[in-house]
């Protein structure tokens, strides 16, 4: 027969894994924002690094890699690509990550200027405006009633004028 702990010594070995648990996460994250040049002290501002550090890394990954199989595309070379359609600015204003993050109008500009100046500078159009405020609350208020069929869409007929996005489904 295994002996029983008292209540209070189990409670506390579950307190330790808790703050076990909570101290790699933290880890994780300082060592994330450490990896994409940002001061970890600087995490409780609202950099557009660090908002895409809470915002996108957990599923863009802190490189913005992405996923193949969890069918998240990656931005280096692809990204800015997008501002070669008429609505690439609508897709990327309209994401699944985007629209469902909670953040403002401003900061989603800022954060998607930052990714495309990050992973995209060197394919976007030369002539391309930055992202405003006033934009993205525009873009927000257009109906897409499927994300994947409006990215299908932009991919081919970018890829019709020789511009490749991936084949991301």
């Amino acid at each position: 027969m295994t002996p029983r702990l008292p209540i209070w010594r189990a409670a506390v070995r579950r307190a330790s894994v808790w703050r076990r648990a909570a101290l790699a996460l933290l880890l994780a994250v300082a060592g994330g924002l450490a990896a994409r040049g940002i001061d970890p002290a600087q995490a409780g501002q609202d950099t557009p690094a660090t908002l895409f550090m809470l915002h996108c890394s957990g599923c863009h990954l802190s490189d913005g890699s992405g996923s193949v199989i969890g069918r998240i595309p990656p931005f280096p070379n692809i990204v800015g690509k997008h501002l070669h359609h008429r609505d690439g600015r609508l897709y990327l204003a309209n994401v699944p990550g985007v629209i469902n993050s909670g953040l403002s109008d401003e900061d989603t500009a800022r954060l998607l200027n930052w990714v495309l100046d990050t992973w995209g500078a060197k394919d976007r159009p030369k002539d391309a405006a930055p992202f405003t405020t006033e934009e993205i609350g525009r873009l927000r208020g257009k109906t897409v009633d499927d994300i994947f069929v409006l990215r299908n869409r932009i991919s081919v007929d970018l890829r019709r004028r020789g511009i490749d996005v991936g084949r991301y489904p």
